[in-house]
């Protein structure tokens, strides 16, 4: 009776140290911790393989990974002008998908900065910053964050004969992409800032941006493992 009532607050107070200890260590280290990330959230879809609701939210978040991946990948090819537009154009689609959302207007006040801005440095024939990358990262959280309201809609067309339900992960995830998103805005005016007023050379956004993300990031493992272990726990200590 003891055992079942204190291990899981024990497991769950080691399991926040590690992942705290294993955020600060991977930083300044993005492909450990991108590892790290895919890791977690393939262990976690191991475990809670016959819980179809953790499943669906891992799904949405590897893919939200791998296209940023794969955006990057992209974005290191040559005829930048070409990736740029397509990537806006991307992001604008996205805002025309979540115009139900208020996280839109943040969406498209970026893609109106950015745009202005990068039409403001060809004319003046200035190097633009890569403004742009920002509001693709913009692009993927607001979709994603699409994704995770509609995935109880979604899943119940696929998988007509299993019970589909919203479970707390799905809040929490919801949340934390708008902070993601709202990041990335403030990262680009910061830019703006800089590079149309070159005698305003702040850098707040910039020095803590890192730090963050990986906060963020963090976070984010913690609550998909922890989330997905409280639904986990009942039938383990009934077992």
């Amino acid at each position: 009776m003891l055992l079942s009532h204190y291990f899981p607050k024990i497991l769950i107070a080691l399991l926040g140290g590690l992942f705290i200890f294993a955020g600060i260590y991977t930083f300044g280290k993005p492909l450990l911790f991108d590892r790290l990330f895919i890791c977690i959230l393939l262990f976690t879809a191991t475990i809670c393989r016959k819980n179809i609701n953790v499943l669906g939210v891992v799904i949405i978040l590897v893919l939200q990974r791998l296209a940023e991946e794969t955006a990057w990948t992209i974005s290191e090819l040559e005829y930048k002008d070409i990736i740029k537009a397509l990537f806006y154009f991307m992001a604008l689609s996205v805002y025309w998908v979540i115009k139900y959302d208020k996280v839109s207007r943040l969406l498209l006040l970026a893609l109106v900065l950015a745009i202005a801005a990068d039409l403001y440095w060809s004319f003046t024939e200035q190097q633009a910053p890569e403004v742009y990358w920002y509001v693709t990262l913009m692009s993927f959280y607001a979709f994603a964050r699409h994704l995770i309201f509609m995935r109880v809609a979604y899943m119940q067309e696929i998988f007509v004969r299993d019970h589909i339900d919203s479970v707390n992960l799905d809040w929490q995830i919801y949340k934390l992409n708008a902070l993601f998103v709202l990041l990335q805005l403030l990262m680009i005016v910061e830019y703006l800032i800089r590079g149309v007023f070159e005698h305003y050379q702040i850098l707040y956004v910039w020095a803590i941006y890192p730090y963050l993300s990986q906060l963020f990031y963090t976070y984010l493992i913690w609550v998909v493992f922890y989330e997905s272990y409280k639904l986990l726990i009942p039938k383990l200590l009934k077992a």
